[in-house]
C-alpha cells in the first residue's frame, strides 16, 4: 500500500509537471515556480520509491541529489508568491533564500567521502524511513539538516503569514492572498504530520506519503488557478483606473433602464481599450463578481442592451482581432486561436464561422 500510494503521488506530480509545462498560457514567468515545485516533488517521490523497493544504488543516488530539493520546496514557493503579488511579472531568486538547500547538497557530497557503502545506505534509510535509531557517526548530521529545515519553515511561514496580513485587506489582492491562506494552512498541516511520523517511528510511510499526495493536489489546483488568479488582480487594478459606475455613482442591483446602456457601453470600452478580450479567462462572472452584481442579472442587462450573450459579444472582438493577424501567412492559425483569447482551436474555428460565414482557413485564402 505505501509504494501504491508514492506511485499515485509520483503519477500526480508528473501529470501536473507536463499540463504545467505545456500549457499555451506558460508566458507568465511566475509559472516556471509551479514547473519547479512539480520537479521537486517527482524527485522526492522517486527516492522513496527507491528506499521502499530496495532499489539502495539507485536510492542513494537519488538521495544526493533528491534530498537537497526538500529544502527548496519553501524557497521556490515564497519566489512563487512575491511573483505572483507582482501580478507574474518578475521573477525573484535572491540566492540567500537558497543558501540551506545548497548547504545541503554539498555537506551531503562531502559526507560520502568519509561514509563506506553501508554507513550511507543506514543513513538513506533512516532519514526517509523517520527512523530515530542513528548510528552514532551520523547523529550530527541527522540533526543539522533537521534543525536547518524547521529553522528555515518557520522563517518563510513567518514570511508567507505577513505578506497575507498586508494584502488580505487590499481590494487588489484579496483574491492571491485567499490563496496565500490555503498555502499556508497546508504547509502547517504537511509539517504536523511529518513531526508525528517522526516520533511514530519507521511505520510512516503511508501516512506521509497521503499527506504528500493531497498537497501536491492543493498545489496542483492553485496550479489550474494561476492564471486566473493574474487576471483578477489584473481585472482589479484596471477597475480601479476605471470604476464603472452609473451617473457617477457606485453601481446598485436592480438598475433603472435609462441606465443599462450606461453600464454596458461602459464594460464595452473597458474591454476593448484594454484588449481584455485577448484573456481567455474573461468571463462575465469576473466583471460581475468586481461590481457586486448577481451574475445572472449582469448576464440578462447585457442581453437586454447588446441582443447577445456575453461571450459572443466578446468573441466579435477576438474574431476581428484574427481577422488582421489572419493576412499574415507566416502564423499558424493555431497559434492565432490563442493569441486572440480561444482556449481551443475548435472553439475558434465555431466562433468564427458566427461572425464571418466562413472558417479560418477560407478567409485566409480569400483574403
Amino acid at each position: 500500500m505505501d509504494l501504491i500510494s508514492y506511485i499515485i503521488g509520483l503519477t500526480v506530480s508528473a501529470t501536473f509537471l507536463l499540463i504545467f509545462s505545456i500549457s499555451e498560457n506558460n508566458s507568465n514567468r511566475a509559472r516556471y515556480f509551479l514547473i519547479a515545485g512539480m520537479i521537486i516533488s517527482v524527485s522526492l517521490h522517486l527516492l522513496n520509491i527507491f528506499v521502499i523497493t530496495e532499489g539502495y544504488s539507485a536510492a542513494a543516488i537519488a538521495f544526493i541529489f533528491a534530498f537537497p530539493m526538500l529544502y527548496c520546496i519553501y524557497p521556490v514557493a515564497n519566489s512563487y508568491i512575491n511573483s505572483l503579488f507582482s501580478r507574474g511579472e518578475k521573477i525573484e531568486m535572491k540566492i540567500k533564500n537558497y543558501v540551506v538547500p545548497i548547504f545541503i547538497f554539498v555537506f551531503t557530497l562531502g559526507l560520502l567521502l568519509f561514509l563506506g557503502r553501508s554507513e550511507f545506505k543506514s543513513l538513506v534509510l533512516s532519514i526517509s524511513s523517520y527512523g530515530t535509531d542513528f548510528p552514532p557517526e551520523l547523529e550530527i548530521y541527522i540533526w543539522i539538516i533537521y534543525v536547518l529545515y524547521y529553522l528555515q519553515f518557520l522563517y518563510f511561514m513567518r514570511r508567507f503569514i505577513l505578506i497575507n496580513k498586508k494584502y488580505k485587506g487590499n481590494h487588489e489582492f484579496s483574491f492571491a492572498a485567499k490563496w496565500l491562506k490555503y498555502i499556508i494552512f497546508v504547509a502547517f498541516l504537511y509539517e504536523t504530520v511529518l513531526i508525528a511520523a517522526w516520533f511514530a517511528g519507521n511505520e510512516t510511510y503511508l501516512i506521509d506519503s497521503l499527506i504528500s499526495n493531497f498537497t501536491i493536489l492543493v498545489f496542483g489546483v492553485i496550479g489550474f488557478k494561476h492564471d486566473e488568479i493574474l487576471y483578477q488582480l489584473k481585472l482589479k487594478e484596471i477597475l480601479k483606473k476605471n470604476p464603472i459606475t452609473v451617473n457617477g455613482r457606485k453601481i446598485k442591483s436592480k438598475f433603472e433602464e435609462d441606465s443599462q446602456n450606461e453600464i454596458v457601453n461602459q464594460i464595452k470600452t473597458l474591454i476593448v481599450d484594454e484588449k481584455l478580450y485577448l484573456n481567455p479567462h474573461l468571463k462575465i462572472k469576473n466583471f460581475a463578481k468586481r461590481l457586486h452584481l448577481p451574475e445572472k442579472e449582469l448576464s440578462i442587462l447585457i442581453n437586454d442592451v447588446l441582443g447577445k450573450n456575453f461571450t459572443s459579444f466578446v468573441n466579435e472582438f477576438r474574431v476581428k482581432e484574427a481577422c488582421k493577424l489572419l493576412k499574415n501567412n507566416d502564423l499558424k492559425i493555431s497559434d492565432i486561436s490563442s493569441e486572440v483569447g480561444f482556449y481551443s482551436r475548435s472553439a475558434f474555428n465555431t466562433a468564427f464561422k458566427e461572425v464571418t460565414g466562413l472558417t479560418p482557413t477560407e478567409y485566409r485564402s480569400k483574403h
